[in-house]
């Protein structure tokens, strides 16, 4: 079960299970529930029909609803509101649950009414739950003819920016590399652990700098904080880029948390502390960072990073080196709340994010000014944090990895984009908010993944 979001309405599909049990005072067939169904998963609701067939008219009939998970560990628990069953005829009848239920799993719903008098009726409905389907990839079989349901996507900001209609042309493919500069990645989380990029000039472990690049067994990354080759070791690591990551590429899986482009690859490249924060002296750490991803083959460099002040020029020129060698760089407006784009996000050399709540309104938190380049969903966010628990977050650093995946899908069908090109088609293609053409706030207008992606493979 998980309660990342408010209840939602769900499309699901559904096949109808029929389970009679006879009572009365004699065994003649008086009340029997049919089809028995689930409906809905945000949050969990079971319909089913009951039927009396006698001539006694059962005035207050009660229901308990019990889900429990292959193999019969108990999940939930919830009633069915009275209700009257009359002579000879039929009633409808829905019951939820307070919570969501997305994890991929078997499950069986057992549901018991008490009709009065002593009688019981029950049916049970086994049935599972597949993770998000990606359309490019085969639907999986459903060997056993279980009612099968689909987790829908947890965060509100994959359909928002059209998302999932440009997955009918990709889902990103691994050939392209994002860098994400931040916290660290928790690769163990299984949703994550496929879409790491892999150094293939490294032998893991062996205490060689095998592709000579001055970094010593960096297989997926480097963590500058630490000077090692893992985010996983050192000082503990912030959630914060975890759910960054996860934004841009988690792989469908048990958590209904998956990337806006869930094909492409995740170079970690690690350089906030443990309180997701970094000081003055951390400027040419940060520099080394940037030069990593470029060095190593970063298509994108994602940057929910913002300053307080203005950085040394040193690290401009890692920037502007950056964009020269052909890498996006994504960046953020700020939280604070005021009209300035903060650094690195205000270099004309990176494409600074704002952020909109749910409801397509600017997020209070965002930073907006002269140099926003185009807004994403930033506001409640559910994304995984360190240890695989799944979240909501918020802020500007939660919109810009929206942005970064969209890119990824660009580059994905369109790899002779330049930076310049790939953000002017994404500028093109994003919806108008906010006052008739570029605005302080919105910048040109929120992402839209279907129509960037279309546009750049006309390119």
């Amino acid at each position: 079960m998980i309660g990342l979001r408010a209840a939602r309405t769900a499309a699901v599909a559904f096949l109808a299970a029929t389970i009679a049990v006879a009572i009365g005072a004699h065994g003649e067939s008086v009340v029997r529930i049919s089809d028995l169904r689930v409906t809905g998963l945000t949050p969990l609701e079971v319909a089913f029909d009951v039927e009396n067939s006698g001539q006694q008219v059962f005035a207050n009939v009660r229901g308990q609803a019990a889900l429990s998970e292959a193999p019969g560990v108990p999940v939930d628990q919830f009633s069915v509101e009275p209700f009257a069953l009359p002579a000879g005829g039929r009633v409808h009848v829905r019951a939820a649950s307070r919570w969501e239920l997305q994890l991929a799993g078997t499950y069986l719903v057992d549901l018991t009414l008490d009709v009065g008098e002593g009688a019981l009726v029950s049916a049970t409905l086994p049935f599972r739950i597949v993770p998000v389907q990606l359309p490019l990839l085969p639907t999986p079989s459903d060997g056993n003819a279980l009612l099968t349901l689909t987790q829908e996507p947890a965060d509100w900001g994959l359909d928002r920016i059209a998302a999932r209609d440009a997955w009918s042309v990709t889902h990103g493919s691994p050939d392209v590399v994002v860098a994400v500069i931040d916290s660290g990645i928790d690769s163990t989380i299984p949703q994550l652990a496929d879409a790491m990029w892999v150094n293939l000039d490294e032998i893991p472990g062996n205490g060689v700098d095998d592709d000579r690049n001055g970094y010593v067994d960096d297989v997926n990354g480097w963590d500058f904080r630490d000077n090692d080759a893992s985010s996983l070791q050192g000082s503990p690591m912030h959630g914060h880029g975890t759910g960054v990551a996860s934004i841009i590429a988690a792989r469908p899986g048990r958590y209904p948390i998956v990337g806006i482009a869930p094909g492409v690859k995740l170079m970690d490249v690690r350089f906030l502390d443990s309180q997701n924060e970094f000081h003055s002296s951390d400027w040419k750490a940060f520099e080394r960072a940037v030069n990593y991803a470029v060095d190593n083959g970063a298509d994108i460099i994602n940057l929910s990073i913002f300053a307080n002040g203005k950085p040394p020029s040193s690290f401009e020129q890692a920037i502007s080196n950056a964009h020269a060698r052909g890498v996006i760089v994504v960046g953020i407006t700020g939280n604070k709340g005021q009209d300035e784009v903060m650094y690195p996000g205000r270099y004309g050399s990176v494409l600074a994010v704002s952020a909109i709540a749910e409801s397509g309104l600017l997020a209070s938190f965002s930073n907006s000014g002269t140099g926003v380049g185009v807004c994403a969903p930033g506001d409640a966010i559910s994304t995984f944090t360190a240890g695989g628990r799944a979240v909501s977050q918020s802020g500007t650093s939660f919109a810009a990895p929206h942005v970064a995946g969209v890119l990824a899908l660009m580059l994905s069908i369109a790899r002779t984009l330049t930076p310049d090109r790939a953000i002017e088609i994404l500028e093109e293609t994003a919806a108008d908010l906010g006052s008739r053409g570029w605005d302080d706030q919105y910048g040109y207008g929120l992402v839209n993944a279907w129509a960037a992606v279309t546009a750049a493979g006309e390119r």
